[in-house]
């Protein structure tokens, strides 16, 4: 179906929404007056159904004229990172000024742009006297950024069928089909504690750490990489000893190890760990534990964030449907980090990644989004919704 929309308006709309989305801060748990502006902003454009929950999640929905099939949701997050020292960007962080056809601003791309994007693209059909073949459901979660536990709450409290969740993570208008899991381990090397005066006497095990570590960079070319999401990494992050006194050697040192894989399993990262290791003593322990040396998980299984394979019935209709829409064809990509998708994977939720902001500058003081690829986003993502 061919709408009757003046497209230059609907960005021109869509542009000053994500500039007051942008100029409205919105740190992780400090979420309320952004959802608010959304949910005013959803409530102007007629939208079907607005509310919010009780963790803070702001929703809107756009009903389908078949109402039986599953929703496609969009999801995005209401929170960013911190701007840190305003003097490093090139315009004060939260003032969503437009430079040479982008908007400036800490979450201008992570994900304030896609946000707008998503929320006006629902607005469009109904611009347009349509509607959606489908329910279309806008989800903005809170707390994307500390681990996501809006995304969390979202998806155990579910009461419709998902048929597509449409991530508004930056993908440069491709679509990404996944990204690597997520395991953390300490690894705790163990020796014994003396006095600083008398090294001799103990056996220090931060020189166990050192060679470890050594050992870890000329090991890690061995780990397994997936065709489409990459490389398994792996950084050693943090490191810890068990005492605060500058004059006593440690009687134990660790290291937080950061696995990002799709194919490895908990399993054989942790025989790894263990071969890197080699006879030095060491314990391997949960990372995300409450209490302290609790034993790593045991499987076998592939340690996915989300995959949605490029075969997929789901990836070739929603592709075709916005290349249609942008008039280009987008590539199959991948994310280099994590999203909220990881967690509705147990929820056997088809998940794709489709955003007009540019990965590599989440999370920097030069964050901006393209008003251009703001653009096909809007031709994409209104065709998506139309013909899915």
């Amino acid at each position: 179906m061919t709408l009757n929309l003046d497209w230059d308006e609907l960005l021109t709309d869509c542009v000053d929404f994500a500039q007051r989305l942008i100029q409205t801060p919105s740190m992780p748990y400090e979420e309320a007056a952004v959802a608010g502006l959304i949910a005013e902003e959803m409530r102007r454009l007629s939208f079907d159904e607005v509310w919010l929950d009780d963790i803070g999640n702001v929703c809107g929905r756009v009903y389908g004229w078949e109402r039986g099939l599953g929703a496609v949701v969009l999801n995005s997050h209401t929170d960013h990172v911190d701007p840190g020292d305003p003097s490093l960007w090139p315009a004060p962080p939260y003032s969503a000024d437009i430079v040479d056809g982008r908007i400036l601003g800490r979450g201008a791309c992570d994900i304030k742009g896609p946000l707008a994007v998503q929320v006006y693209s629902m607005a469009a059909l109904l611009r347009a006297g349509g509607r959606p073949r489908r329910d279309v459901v806008f989800s903005g979660v809170v707390q994307e950024e500390i681990g996501g536990a809006g995304a969390v709450y979202w998806v155990e409290h579910l009461d419709y069928p998902v048929a597509l969740a449409v991530l508004g993570e930056p993908s440069s208008n491709h679509l990404s089909l996944g990204h690597r899991g997520l395991l953390q381990m300490w690894v705790t090397f163990h020796g014994r504690s003396v006095h600083a005066s008398v090294p001799e006497k103990g056996d220090n095990p931060n020189y166990a750490l050192a060679a470890f570590l050594l050992r870890l960079a000329e090991m890690k070319s061995e780990l397994k990489a997936h065709e489409l999401l990459g490389p398994t990494s792996v950084a050693p992050t943090v490191i810890e000893v068990d005492t605060m006194s500058v004059n006593v050697t440690p009687a134990w040192t660790r290291v937080l190890l950061d696995f990002r894989t799709a194919a490895e399993s908990a399993n054989s990262l942790q025989a790894f760990v263990h071969r890197a290791a080699g006879e030095l003593p060491h314990t391997l322990s949960d990372a995300w534990a409450k209490e302290p040396n609790i034993p790593l998980h045991q499987s076998d299984e592939t340690i996915y964030g989300f995959y949605t394979p490029p075969e997929s019935e789901v990836v070739q209709r929603a592709r075709a449907a916005i290349t249609r829409g942008m008039g280009w064809q987008p590539e199959l990509t991948s994310y280099a980090f994590a999203t909220d998708g990881r967690h509705f994977v147990p929820y056997d939720i088809p998940v794709i990644g489709y955003s007009p902001a540019e990965e590599h500058l989440a999370h920097t003081v030069k964050e901006s989004i393209s008003m251009a690829m703001m653009a096909d986003s809007l031709r994409g993502h209104v065709a998506l919704l139309q013909e899915f």
